[in-house]
């Protein structure tokens, strides 16, 4: 799956439990921080962890995550830790997807440097800096898309200052 980054419910129950998130169905509420207030719609998936009563994995699965979606579609029953396909069951542990090119961009852009004094990023080439954030050599970002971006980055930063 590449692209997106597995977020155990542990670790959110974590944060849930620190007052850092507020955690209702599938949707993460940012409490804390930069993107304070900002809501972000994650995928329930799982992890594939180890095989339960079978010597191999057929199907290999094993230290694969999965969303739901994915689950349903390969005809797999999840059942709180277990996923059971046809005649082999996994313990597996449940988590969420996110999108991790969204943590690689918020990185790229937070260097040492950054992150201790605030400073913005270096603009990339082919970017010029313009007073709303980075756009495009030909012109400022649509609004809808730099909204996407800000909320993009929000959550770049929280994970990135909470994923330790």
């Amino acid at each position: 799956m590449p692209g997106l980054l597995f977020v155990s419910q542990a670790v959110l129950e974590s944060w849930v439990g620190q007052g850092k998130i507020d955690f209702a169905g599938n949707v993460m509420t940012l409490l804390a921080g930069e993107g304070k207030g900002r809501s972000y719609a994650l995928d329930p998936a799982v992890r594939f962890l180890k095989l339960l009563g079978a010597d191999a994995d057929p199907h290999a699965l094993l230290h694969k995550v999965k969303s739901a979606e994915q689950l349903r579609e390969m005809g797999a029953e999840h059942v709180d830790t277990s996923v059971v396909m046809g005649d082999v069951a996994y313990e597996v542990e449940p988590g969420f997807l996110a999108e991790v090119s969204v943590l690689q961009a918020a990185a790229a852009a937070r260097g040492p440097a950054a992150r201790a004094e605030g400073a913005a990023p270096a603009p990339r080439p082919g970017v010029q800096a313009a007073p709303g954030g980075p756009t495009p050599a030909g012109g400022p970002l649509p609004r809808d898309l730099e909204e996407k971006r800000k909320a993009a980055d929000a959550l770049a930063r929280f994970l990135l200052d909470h994923l330790s």
